[in-house]
């Protein structure tokens, strides 16, 4: 079995793109109803981002190294430390495969 992750069902976000922000990646995502708002920005917005697709820590590594121009070997730990993070607190939901 490998664990996979994904944003939450019952979480509302937007992105910088959505909100024609400035250059630093930003995304705000809250539970709804009710969940405090949360931000996100550099590069944990870039991580929530690779999150939106779904997929293994590695899958979600790769695309957040790919859309930050990085390696992914290097960024690995911080984005599996930040994804642990968003189960905990309930903004994202993993599921074994």
């Amino acid at each position: 079995m490998t664990l996979h992750y994904r944003i939450a069902d019952d979480v509302a976000w937007v992105s910088q793109d959505d909100l024609d922000g400035g250059d630093l990646p930003v995304a705000y995502m809250t539970r709804v109803p009710g969940g405090p708002p949360i931000l996100l920005e550099g590069s944990g917005c870039i991580v929530w981002l690779a999150l939106a697709e779904g997929g293994t820590i590695d899958e979600i590594t790769e695309r957040a190294a790919e859309l930050s121009e990085t390696d992914a070997a290097d960024i690995r730990d911080d984005v599996f430390d930040l994804v642990d993070q968003l189960v905990i607190i309930r903004l994202a939901d993993e599921e074994d495969r």
